[in-house]
């Protein structure tokens, strides 16, 4: 049974968040796939791990068939992260069926008025785009001084040098449909599945833990879990997808930009 106490304090920060279209704050409850907690658990996790295999085998098929046949390193993983990741989308839409939530899901995708628009896609995902860059600075300073230099490979094979099909197709697969459907896996399917169940922040920091592991670079790991609770909290608070959609997909670009290209 969710937790009543933080479904709660949800509401009273929607009714504190002055100015904001009352269609925000929809209700969020899906069907699910079974009753049982123990249930709900097998299969969150089988189909994570479905999810993260397809993701895996899917990009080293298309990698290496691309690369084999002699284009370059970087187009390479552009085109197979994207490929990859559009295989996906049926994939996580499945599992959405499954639950019974592809109505609730495309609740949270409508637009609605100008003013929810702007609030949605510009006024939330700039100010959670901001926060989270500072808590990276904080965290990344935190991790130097702790473990060292972290050893992640941001080498992706393009840089500002490549051309302009090389650097548009890897925004294209890191900064726009990457976060689209990791978005739809773990704060539209894997959030609401968990929140069912345990109640509003259990759920935030569960599909946050979920979405760090599946980086398996520790220090990305730890970066990825900041920014699940981030946008876990503006998913449950808007009761939208969009904002932690728009503000992935900022976040995305940025870290391009910065450590990337």
């Amino acid at each position: 049974m969710a937790d009543e106490s933080d479904n709660g304090s949800f509401e009273s920060l929607r009714e504190a968040f002055e100015g904001v279209p009352a269609d925000l704050s929809t209700e969020q409850k899906s069907v699910g796939a079974s009753d049982k907690t123990w249930v709900s658990w097998l299969i969150i996790l089988v189909f994570l791990i479905v999810w993260w295999v397809a993701l895996i085998i899917a990009a080293t098929v298309v990698f290496l068939a691309i690369y084999l046949v002699g284009i370059s390193e970087g187009l390479a993983i552009s085109v197979s992260g994207l490929l990859a990741y559009i295989i996906l989308i049926p994939i996580t839409l499945l599992f959405i069926h499954v639950d019974g939530s592809l109505d609730r899901i495309r609740d949270m995708l409508k637009f609605g008025s100008t003013k929810r628009v702007l609030i949605l896609l510009l006024g939330i995902p700039i100010v959670v785009t901001i926060i989270d860059f500072v808590l990276t600075i904080v965290y990344g300073i935190a991790w130097i001084g702790i473990f060292g230099e972290p050893s992640t490979n941001t080498d992706l094979g393009t840089n500002w040098e490549s051309s302009t099909v090389d650097i548009a197709l890897l925004f294209l697969a890191v900064a726009i449909v990457t976060p689209i459907v990791e978005e739809l896996m773990f704060r539209g399917y894997i959030l609401d599945a968990i929140n069912r169940k345990h109640g509003d922040w259990t759920a935030i920091i569960w599909s946050s833990i979920l979405f760090g592991l599946i980086h398996l670079d520790p220090f990305v790991a730890g970066q990825a879990f900041m920014g699940g609770i981030i946008y876990g909290w503006i998913r449950v608070r808007t009761g939208s997808l969009l904002p932690s959609i728009a503000g992935h997909m900022m976040w995305n670009m940025l870290a391009l930009m910065l450590s990337y290209l």
